[in-house]
């Protein structure tokens, strides 16, 4: 079935992941396509009850969680049929209709005459210019939790809907509720396992699956593609004289000098592995990568970690002591087609252990300097 429209995949996450915020994840990380999900929901509801129209409605996690007296709404994720476009990410009280009703007692709902119904919302058909006859609506759980509804509207090929289609719908809608619950987990896993628990970056298991790709895309689009590797100078004082807690402090707090300073939302941050980071910079030439590295010594030289309580810990003022030694290699555009997985993979690490030798280079030129070093692609 065609025509169904979907919220983005990074508006529908928040709300079917039930946080408050959306940019919690890592940057660069894959998000699940809970958008394919739910058009997939509504064509398989399509086929076991042919209508004309149908929707999902999730309801807002955040003011959800508020409670209070803030207005609480259901939100148009997926809609189809004709008024599918100026339906989606509208937004309903849960007072209002139908699915508000639905929603609000968890009791599935048949109607067979729309506006002779006292509860359905017929704002809605005046403002798309739709006439609405039948309406059958379940609810949608996540867990023990009434979180939306599922709607179907204008039964085609008889006038309305039966008892037996609703229960077929309940069915279904409960089949749907852990597949969705199974989606968010999926993904949640999926972000603990590519995560640094640490410093919230990226870590070594995830940049071993992206920079693959980013070297495709790379000689694909013929754009340049950088890597800066950074090791941190004299981090083993921190924890040889204020012990190792203080040291996973400072990584912490590193972690977010490093977002700060690099400032870009395609750029792919790593924490590589005890005091080493990784940046990859996509579309990136060695000048401006030069910079960007260059903008990591600074802050790092003149940044004063643990200057504020830590923890249950008073502030250590750990300043002019950790600097940061950092090689960069580029990927220039080249005129080649993207090899085989396998060649892919082979010049991603090539890529990753020139920019490693130059960071080595920067120690042995009495670190926190910068060291760039040339990457040629090997012959095919």
């Amino acid at each position: 079935m065609s025509g169904i429209e979907c919220l983005a995949p990074e508006r529908l996450g928040p709300i079917l992941e039930r946080k408050r915020n959306p940019d919690a994840s890592p940057r660069g990380l894959p998000r699940f396509p809970l958008d394919t999900l739910l058009i997939t929901i509504l064509e398989k509801a399509n086929e076991f009850v042919p209508s004309a129209a149908g929707s999902i409605l999730l309801d807002d996690p955040i003011l959800k969680l508020e409670g209070g007296s803030a207005r609480k709404d259901l939100i148009f994720v997926c809609c189809f049929g004709p008024s599918a476009s100026a339906l989606i990410g509208e937004r309903i009280p849960i007072e209002t209709g139908i699915a508000g009703a639905v929603y609000r007692t968890g009791i599935s709902s048949i109607t067979n005459d729309a506006y002779g119904s006292g509860e359905f919302a017929v704002e809605f058909d005046r403002k798309s210019g739709y006439v609405t006859r039948s309406i059958l609506c379940v609810a949608i759980r996540i867990g023990r939790s009434i979180c939306g509804v599922i709607e179907l509207v204008n039964r085609q090929g008889r006038d309305g809907y039966t008892d037996g289609e609703k229960e077929l719908l309940e069915i279904f809608a409960q089949y749907i509720s852990s597949t969705i619950q199974n989606a968010v987990d999926a993904k949640r896993i999926g972000t603990i396992v590519r995560a640094d628990d640490l410093t919230g970056l990226h870590n070594d298991r995830y940049l071993h699956e992206r920079l693959p790709l980013e070297v495709e895309r790379s000689l694909t689009v013929r754009s340049p593609l950088s890597v800066v590797f950074l090791d941190l100078d004299r981090f083993k004082e921190i924890n040889d004289t204020h012990g190792h807690l203080a040291g996973s402090a400072t990584l912490a707090e590193f972690g977010h000098l490093l977002l700060e300073a690099v400032g870009r939302e395609d750029a792919t941050l790593v924490r590589y592995g005890g005091d080493e980071f990784v940046v990859l910079l996509p579309g990136t030439g060695a000048d401006a990568a030069l910079l960007v590295a260059e903008e990591i010594r600074a802050r790092t030289e003149r940044h004063v970690f643990l200057d504020g309580r830590w923890g249950d810990e008073e502030p250590l003022h750990l300043g002019g002591i950790i600097s940061a030694s950092i090689g960069v290699s580029t990927l220039s555009s080249a005129e080649v087609a993207p090899p085989p997985g396998r060649a892919l993979s082979r010049i991603a690490m090539d890529l990753l252990q020139t920019a490693d030798h130059a960071m080595y280079t920067s120690k042995s030129r009495g670190k926190n300097v910068v060291t760039v070093e040339p990457f040629v692609l090997p012959p095919r």
